[in-house]
């Protein structure tokens, strides 16, 4: 039986606890190994009370734009806890890839539409033509999302209300094991799926001796945000993935493997 491209291959995980099994699953299907450590915990935000008030009005929005699938939940989670009947949710619904739009219809919504490319840029330019000065938007996000949509919808003259749907906090609990695992070269690659993982695997890991700890370990991001965070940061970014999404990032990995053009370096 041939050997999988990944076989003997361990690939540090960054993703939230509760977002581990998909791209492990993927890893795992490739004959690789993953070490899962989580640096972010999504929790309900600190103040609820913007989204709250927008959630009791939320008929007179135009637009709802979901940027994450955690955006969604922790949405419709208010929405429920606040008795507010999801017929009442009449505006168009944008989303920002293909796993966010799939958790607004596994909750029975409609997606107004879905951009090819999965950040933001992509969804703005999806938008163009469709949207008109005067209409009002919502954008329930992460409390550390960025400013770029709703500056540039704000410039096409849409009234923009931008909410924290979610907070999203540091979990550095594994730090002193990863540690040890990266220097006794236990790692082949990590695999980062945002900006804020970068973030705080360089907060929680400076202690233990970054770079050094990188040495030989392959750094694939999956996407261009979050591969330019990781190189501000003083991270050497291997392979991003061209699609925006978890099947791209380990696409990514396996273009290292066979040498193909699937991934782009920087």
């Amino acid at each position: 039986m041939s050997e999988k491209p990944l076989s003997g291959k361990r690939v540090m995980v960054t993703r939230s606890r509760s977002q581990v099994r998909e791209l492990a699953e993927l890893i795992e299907s490739l004959g690789g190994e993953t070490y899962a450590f989580p640096l972010i915990k999504m929790v309900p935000p600190r103040n609820s009370g913007p989204l709250d008030e927008a959630l009791n009005r939320i008929e007179t929005f135009d637009w709802v734009m979901f940027t994450s699938p955690n955006g969604v939940r922790f949405f419709l989670k208010r929405m429920d806890e606040l008795g507010i009947k999801r017929s009442r949710l009449t505006a168009r619904l944008a989303a920002v890839g293909p796993r966010t739009a799939a958790v607004l219809r596994e909750n029975g919504l409609t997606v107004s539409v879905l951009p090819a490319e999965f950040v933001a840029e992509g969804l703005l330019g999806s938008l163009r033509g469709r949207l008109k000065a005067g209409e009002t938007v919502l954008l329930p996000r992460a409390d550390i999302a960025r400013k770029t949509l709703p500056e540039e919808l704000s410039r096409l003259g849409l009234y923009v209300t931008e909410v924290d749907a979610y907070d999203t906090v540091i979990d550095g609990e594994n730090a002193a094991e990863a540690a040890e695992m990266l220097k006794s070269n236990a790692i082949y690659a990590i695999a980062f799926t945002s900006s804020s993982t970068v973030k705080h695997f360089v907060q929680v890991m400076e202690p233990y001796g970054l770079p050094a700890l990188l040495e030989g370990v392959l750094i694939a991001c999956i996407g261009p945000i979050t591969a330019e965070t990781a190189a501000q940061l003083g991270l050497k970014v291997h392979v991003v993935a061209e699609q925006f999404t978890v099947e791209g990032l380990v696409n990514a990995l396996l273009s290292i493997q066979g040498g193909d053009s699937h991934g782009s370096n920087v």
